[in-house]
């Protein structure tokens, strides 16, 4: 028993490091060659677990030996654009100027319920709105409004709408957060202050305060009957 938990322990830092290394991206942008490899992976650990009258090794290697062709093939995706081609395949439009190809639908084995599933992510609505759709390499579908369709932006109106930065946790459940605070520049006598300001007596009545390097602040103060 011992040992089995021990080769576990191995087993998945091993698969972690050669996950990190190889550069994996969430597993709904993997292209084909890299979800291969994800799941080759993951057999081939298992194998060592399953017997474990199997060697370490014999699961370890080939685990190496995969992740180190996915980086080189990655490397000459990088520099060849035709090995890309080859590998990863090229972007499909599936819709152009509010029609939808057909035969390009078809090639890619899409049915209609696919499209619209896809265009309601991506936050289309109307295919007559969309100038081009097409699917990416890692089977993502990308979408361009016409120019009709699209939002209209702040500069188009002539208005100048405050900056918005990036909200970095100060205080998350009455713990607060150091390290951001002194990115944000800010001490604990400032952050008390805007504590109070939300009629907040201490740090541990806050749940959330998020602060952004624009000034933008939000702070929602813990409910009583929450437990800590």
């Amino acid at each position: 028993m011992t040992l089995l938990f021990l080769r576990t322990i191995l087993l998945y830092f091993a698969v972690v490091f050669g996950l990190r290394l190889s550069g994996k991206r969430q597993l709904g942008e993997l292209s084909t060659s890299e979800f291969a490899v994800t799941i080759l992976v993951s057999e081939l650990a298992s194998i060592p677990l399953q017997d474990v009258a199997v060697p370490l090794f014999n699961g370890i290697i080939p685990l190496i030996t995969l992740v180190c062709l996915e980086v080189l093939l990655a490397t000459l995706c990088r520099v060849s654009s035709r090995a890309r081609r080859i590998l990863c395949g090229n972007p499909c439009i599936i819709i152009k100027n509010g029609t939808v190809d057909q035969k390009m639908m078809k090639d890619l084995r899409l049915s209609v319920d696919d499209l619209m599933e896809a265009l309601r992510l991506a936050g289309a609505s109307k295919i007559s709105d969309i100038r081009y759709a097409i699917v990416e390499t890692n089977g993502q579908l990308s979408v361009l409004l016409k120019a009709e369709a699209q939002p209209v932006t702040p500069a188009q109106t002539g208005l100048n709408p405050p900056e918005a930065g990036i909200p970095l946790i100060l205080i998350a459940n009455g713990t607060v957060i150091s390290q951001n605070l002194q990115v944000l520049g800010k001490d604990e006598d400032w952050l008390r202050a805007q504590c109070r300001r939300a009629h907040c007596g201490s740090f541990d009545d806050v749940y959330l305060f998020t602060l952004d390097d624009a000034g933008n602040q939000f702070i929602q103060p813990k409910w009583k009957g929450a437990a800590s």
